[in-house]
């Protein structure tokens, strides 16, 4: 835990260097637009975020007919998401 910013998590991936940072999850529209954002301690692995960003859309501005995602976010069927 950092002693200076203890919301920031430790990031560690493969031989990148190590340090205390922030992950910004963010689900976008075809066109680019942002619809919702969420920041978690980069100690948070991006399938444990998928299900909140797709509740905050759905919440935002209705249920999406597609999700599309980065490999990290492998997580539960998104069809159980959208249901």
């Amino acid at each position: 835990m950092s002693t200076t910013d203890p919301e920031s998590g430790y990031y560690v991936k493969d031989e990148r260097e190590k340090q205390f940072a922030y992950s910004f999850h963010t689900a976008c529209d075809s066109k680019g637009f942002i619809l919702a954002t969420q920041v978690t301690g980069a100690n948070v692995h991006d399938s444990r975020m998928l299900e909140s960003l797709v509740n905050e859309v759905k919440e935002k501005v209705g249920k999406p007919t597609a999700v599309v995602v980065d490999a990290g976010y492998k997580t539960a069927p998104c069809s159980i998401l959208l249901g």
